[in-house]
């Protein structure tokens, strides 16, 4: 009788064939893989033979997994997204079963590394918890990311979501994060495309002046997606339109009367919410108009480089502001609210708008010494050098991801319970493509089902 392989449950993946190829390349590693579609974009750059739709309620969903992890135990479940309904579901479950889950996220560190990280990215990120007791390896040399990142994720995206559509009639009722029509994106993307070369000028010149004129004098708010799952999830009900609200109040009140306030709106944001126009009238009403400043383009790196400050929700740009030793003020649940980071007694603790009133006057660096340390532990436990997007590093890219997995795997210390011989429920779930009536989700053997709509 032959043994059964390693099984990798892959659930959703980012926008383009990442995942299809990581799926190769852990069978190449002599894993069996099974990925789990929820919609046609999924279905797009995956399907045919290793995979499966899922077409059902939450709770459906919650009781397929749990039977299906006791019948055919996964060595790890993989997912791109710790906050999508679907996968927050799948880690509760698997964490009371004892099977890991590799976490996806964009990079923390951008444009060359992605986010790779056990149980949970950003505020449920391992590096939220205290150091493990375990060596670091030694560095490997970075391969710089060069290209077109957003528009090779765009050209994806913009496949994913026709896809995602026009499978609506085979997936349905299933949920997705993001509840956005098609037309409705198309329309608010052309606004942004339209913003960014209307505003170029503007913005171009507030960004010389900045640098050139009054560096050392203004502090940036950084925005986020308005609805970003880590925003919305970790953000503890700040909104964009309430940042720049007490953002402009608080700045007003109480910063030195030569600095500036620099309100930085995230580029993806651009053509969703109109930013501009709702602070300008703000800082008018409030008396400060000269000193609060609006963009919507160029380096937030660079804007942060030659600030007072930063504040922001959760943003990774915090990540940025810290590297160049300024000061940041988190107001929501970030991977780096730690003592000697983040500002202050306040920061990550905030129920009302305290803290920000004392940044202004007395904005605190970080340590030195504790940057480090964290960039080091940071890169050891959560990042992998490569891109989901470029052709050209896919391939390499997944090897990383797959060495790491191996190389966490030896290391996790789960209380793994023992495999239980019952079959998967027979509950009613409906496959994607499936005859009119319900049937149940098969048993996963070692030949897996074909998923093909």
């Amino acid at each position: 009788m032959s043994s059964q392989k390693p099984l990798i449950l892959l659930l959703q993946g980012p926008v383009g064939p990442f995942f299809r190829t990581l799926s190769g390349t852990f069978e190449a590693e002599g894993f069996d893989v099974l990925k789990v579609n929820f919609n046609g974009g999924d279905w797009l750059f995956s399907h045919g033979p290793g995979t499966l739709n899922f077409c059902g309620s939450m709770d459906a969903w919650s009781d397929w997994l749990a039977a299906f992890i006791r019948s055919r135990r996964p060595e790890a479940i993989v997912l791109f997204g710790d906050s999508r309904p679907y996968h927050r579901q799948a880690i509760m479950v698997a964490l009371r079963a004892g099977v890991p889950v590799s976490c996806f996220e964009e990079g923390y560190v951008r444009p060359n590394f992605i986010t790779c990280e056990w149980d949970g990215n950003n505020a449920l990120s391992p590096l939220r918890r205290p150091q493990p007791a375990r060596s670091a390896s030694s560095s490997l040399p970075v391969e710089p990311v060069r290209g077109n990142l957003f528009r090779a994720m765009t050209l994806f995206a913009v496949r994913y979501y026709l896809a995602k559509t026009a499978g609506a009639v085979f997936f349905r009722g299933n949920i997705h994060h993001r509840s956005r029509g098609i037309l409705s994106e198309t329309i608010l993307w052309t606004r942004n495309f339209y913003r960014k070369i209307r505003h170029y000028p503007a913005n171009n010149e507030l960004m010389l002046n900045l640098i050139e004129n009054l560096e050392n004098q203004y502090f940036v708010v950084a925005l986020q997606v308005h609805d970003d799952q880590q925003l919305l999830r970790h953000g503890r009900g700040w909104t964009m339109e309430k940042l720049i609200t007490e953002s402009i109040r608080s700045f007003r009140r109480y910063a030195a009367p030569a600095h500036h306030l620099v309100i930085k709106v995230h580029p993806m944001d651009r053509g969703h919410k109109s930013y501009r126009p709702f602070a300008m009238e703000l800082a008018r009403i409030a008396g400060c108009a000269e000193r609060v400043h609006i963009v919507d383009d160029g380096s937030i790196g660079l804007l942060i480089r030659h600030s007072l400050g930063l504040v922001t929700v959760n943003s990774t740009s915090g990540l940025l502001a810290l590297n160049h030793g300024k000061p940041v003020l988190s107001l929501g649940e970030a991977i780096y609210n730690k003592r000697d980071l983040v500002w202050g007694r306040h920061s990550g603790d905030l129920d009302d708008t305290a803290g920000m009133d004392d940044f202004w006057t007395y904005p605190v660096p970080p340590r030195r010494d504790a940057v480090k340390a964290f960039n080091a532990r940071m890169h050891e436990e959560s990042l992998v050098n490569g891109s989901f997007y470029l052709r050209n590093l896919i391939d390499a890219t997944s090897k990383r991801v797959v060495q790491r997995i191996q190389r966490d795997l030896k290391v996790i210390p789960v209380d793994i319970p023992s495999p239980s011989s019952e079959p998967l429920a027979e509950k009613p779930t409906e496959i994607a493509g499936a005859s009119p009536q319900r049937e149940p989700f098969p048993p996963l053997s070692p030949d897996i089902p074909n998923g093909s709509p």
